[in-house]
């Protein structure tokens, strides 16, 4: 190879020539790795610098993950007589600082600065790829530098080509680019049109990790920064940890709906859970780590979460769903091309085409496998319908066939008995003819015990009408008895009957679960229905979240009726007419209950209380009706009385006033009626009270809430049941909420 003398050393020089059209700078390239970042262009440009180590490979410069600044140079002379253009292309685009320079007879001539920290329209050349144009004069010598610095993989291949030429090379990268954008695009267009026949959810899901992957493939490539948020540096390096982050929780979400996980086994589930876990935690760190600690985290864990989500269609298949070969088929392919993806990130594995791109061609084999796992998931749905269609026609034959020769066998036993009972018939006749001459024996006997007869029933005549008065008497009785025990059934299954209906209008444990990180429930009524009641619901549109306790007039049927009617109201004014204001729709509810109730001077009523959850303003809203709501906010209770007035009587003026409570910090509140206060009970057979239900509150608030549900019961209990001979009935029916709420950003 030629050599060039470039100040006091001889260094290998890269000759262009218009016959080259392209050439691969690598081997031609000296660094040095500057691990404290202290070194300037001035430092590494003098002749004394010496530290420069030829790389001396085809293979493009990298190291594994490093924070410190790569420093590369390069002699070039151009061999042809006339002026030559050249563009530089450096083909890794996750680079945060990349500096270029080039030095014509010891002189600096052209400088830039770009890279993922810089804005993308400060890059010389309007490309994804970092793009440095070169114009040499006839048999013109430069050196050209870099300085490059990156959290991640440090990286810096170098080509040259002609303008020409790159254009050429170019067309071909980005026709593959949109080839791969085309199939992962019409993937996810086929899932969601087919969801709309099939209404399977895990048609829905399947489109959520394919976009990640697109995010996380051109992040890579540097198209996201180019064409999303050219104007966002911080943005280039987030989005790549970021993206697999988002990939791991859809994969999970679409493991938990097309493997149905939650019913395959606890192993299962179990894996299912862990890979949430790993998502929502990359999640966090992508966000708030630093660039170098996030793609080493994420790599690492992506690795165990593709293995085990292969597990998870092991298990699957195991457990006889046909379908998971496909998914098993999917994931293996997928685990060789991380495998080496990551080999080569590493620099285990040799920096090539098939390495730097296994990762694209493990995604091209894993969207279109799972997908077809996804179409056979349907066919076999319909396979089994059909089976089961058929073994109920086969059933329904045989079952009609063994009733045919039943009714025949039947028919046989019936004419045998038929020939018995003539059989019978005419022994009976005979033994009639017989007892007919007995007959006439005991008539004449018979009127001999007549005259007898005839003397004891003038003694009788006396006992029979007495018997006669008791008998009637004992009628009575038995009917008044047969009619006290129909009535009592016929109340006590309209009562069961209405328990069935209040239970079935109280939102359900798992809707709690759904809505509050933290909660619990104590209900108690006094006999089997109660006039006490509770009520949740969720407005996704404006992220609100409505709580509401509520004691109706008395207890028993009559308050569990205004119970029902309440909730009924409340999914009006609520999830029909989408009101949020607690102010609002205790005036909603006013006017519900007065209008049926239709009673000026009715003693039906309604006490509530209303919290609002705004999830988007970080707040809680209360208001009241005879109600009040307590809350403990950084170890101090605080409590805000309700209006002095109660829902469904008659109100020359309604005026209802809001409070809002700032979520600055954890906050655990409570509803209830007037049931736990009001129990009598304890040494001295006294009221609860509400100042004391206000210290247990504070005492335990610093518990979960399962446990302080616990302690309440507990507490209840032994109040009530004080004296053990003689323990106290329950007053009235109990109902106490509480719930812990968290400001958004620590959710």
């Amino acid at each position: 190879m030629p050599i060039f003398s470039f100040g006091s050393s001889l260094e290998e020089v890269l000759y262009l020539s218009e016959e080259q059209e392209s050439s691969n700078g690598a081997p031609f390239v000296y660094f040095y790795m500057d691990m404290e970042n202290t070194l300037e262009f001035d430092d590494v440009s003098v002749k004394s610098f010496s530290k420069f180590t030829p790389w001396n490979s085809n293979s493009n410069v990298n190291f594994e993950y490093g924070q410190g600044s790569l420093w590369a140079k390069i002699d070039i002379q151009n061999m042809d007589e006339n002026v030559s253009d050249w563009l530089i292309e450096v083909p890794y685009a996750p680079l945060d600082e990349v500096e270029f320079f080039i030095v014509k007879n010891n002189k600096l001539k052209n400088h830039f600065v770009t890279g993922d920290h810089v804005n993308f329209d400060e890059r010389p050349i309007d490309h994804h790829n970092y793009l440095f144009p070169i114009t040499l004069e006839s048999k013109e010598a430069a050196t050209v530098y870099f300085r490059v610095k990156t959290d991640g993989i440090v990286k810096l291949p170098m080509f040259f080509y002609k303008p020409w030429k790159y254009a050429e090379v170019n067309s071909k990268y980005e026709v593959s680019y949109g080839i791969i954008l085309g199939i992962l695009t019409m993937l996810c267009i086929l899932s969601v049109t087919t969801y709309l026949p099939t209404k399977d959810f895990s048609y829905l899901l399947y489109p959520l990790p394919l976009i990640a992957k697109i995010l996380f493939t051109f992040s890579l490539t540097g198209h996201t920064f180019q064409y999303l948020f050219p104007s966002l540096p911080q943005m280039a390096n987030i989005i790549t940890p970021l993206s697999i982050a988002l990939w791991m929780l859809g994969e999970s979400l679409f493991n938990l709906y097309f493997l149905k996980t939650r019913k395959l086994s606890n192993v299962a589930f179990g894996i299912n859970i862990v890979g949430f876990v790993f998502a929502f935690a990359t999640i966090v760190t992508s966000i708030f780590l630093s660039y170098y600690a996030a793609i080493k985290l994420v790599t690492a864990i992506s690795i165990p979460f593709s293995l085990m989500s292969l597990a998870l269609g092991f298990i699957a298949y195991s457990k006889g769903q046909r379908i998971a070969r496909y998914y098993i088929s999917a994931w293996g392919i997928y685990c060789i091309g991380l495998f080496v993806f990551v080999g080569f990130a590493t620099g285990h594995l040799p920096d090539n085409f098939f390495t730097e791109h296994a990762l694209d061609f493990g995604d091209l084999f894993l969207a279109p496998l799972l997908f077809v796992a996804l179409s056979k998931k349907y066919a076999v749905y319909r396979e089994q319908k059909n089976e089961a269609i058929q073994q109920m026609l086969e059933m329904e034959a045989k079952a009609k066939e063994e009733l045919e020769y039943k009714v025949v066998e039947r028919t046989a036993e019936l004419q045998e008995a038929t020939v018995e009972l003539e059989e019978r018939k005419e022994e009976l006749e005979t033994q009639a003819s017989q007892l007919l001459l007995k007959n006439e024996e005991i008539t004449s006997q018979s009127e001999e015990l007549q005259s007898m007869n005839d003397k004891m029933t003038e003694t009788n005549v006396e006992l029979e009408q007495i018997n006669e008065e008791i008998a009637a008497q004992r009628d009575m009785m038995e009917v008044k008895n047969k009619q006290l025990e129909t009535v009592t059934k016929n109340l006590q299954d309209s009562i069961n009957y209405a328990k069935r209906i209040q239970s079935n209008i109280l939102p359900p444990i798992e809707e709690f679960q759904r809505l509050f990180k933290d909660f619990f429930i104590m209900y108690q009524p006094k006999n089997t229905v109660s006039g006490d009641f509770y009520w949740v619901s969720e407005n996704t549109k404006e992220n609100k979240v409505i709580l509401v306790a509520a004691d109706c007039t008395g207890h028993g049927v009559p308050g569990a009726m205004m119970s029902v009617m309440g909730g009924g109201f409340l999914d009006k004014i609520v999830n029909l007419r989408g009101i949020t204001s607690p102010a609002r729709i205790i005036i909603e509810m006013q006017q519900n209950l007065t209008n049926i109730l239709k009673g000026k001077d009715s003693k039906d009523g309604m006490d509530l209380g209303i919290i609002v959850w705004d999830r988007n303003n970080n707040k809680v809203i209360f208001a009241g009706a005879h109600t009040p709501l307590v809350f403990v906010q950084k170890g101090k209770i605080y409590s805000i009385k309700g209006e002095r007035l109660s829902l469904g009587t008659k109100i020359e003026k309604l005026v209802i006033n809001e409070h809002s409570i700032s979520l600055s910090t954890p906050t655990s509140f409570y509803l209830f009626s007037d049931g736990y206060q009001d129990q009598f009970g304890g040494e001295h057979n006294r009221k609860i009270s509400s100042k004391k239900l206000r210290e247990l509150i504070l005492e335990l608030s610093n518990k979960p809430m399962e446990e302080q549900k616990d302690a309440f019961n507990t507490y209840f209990h032994n109040w009530k049941n004080n004296d053990i001979n003689k323990p106290e009935k329950q007053t009235d029916d109990v109902l106490l909420l509480g719930v812990k709420v968290e400001p958004k950003g620590m959710i």
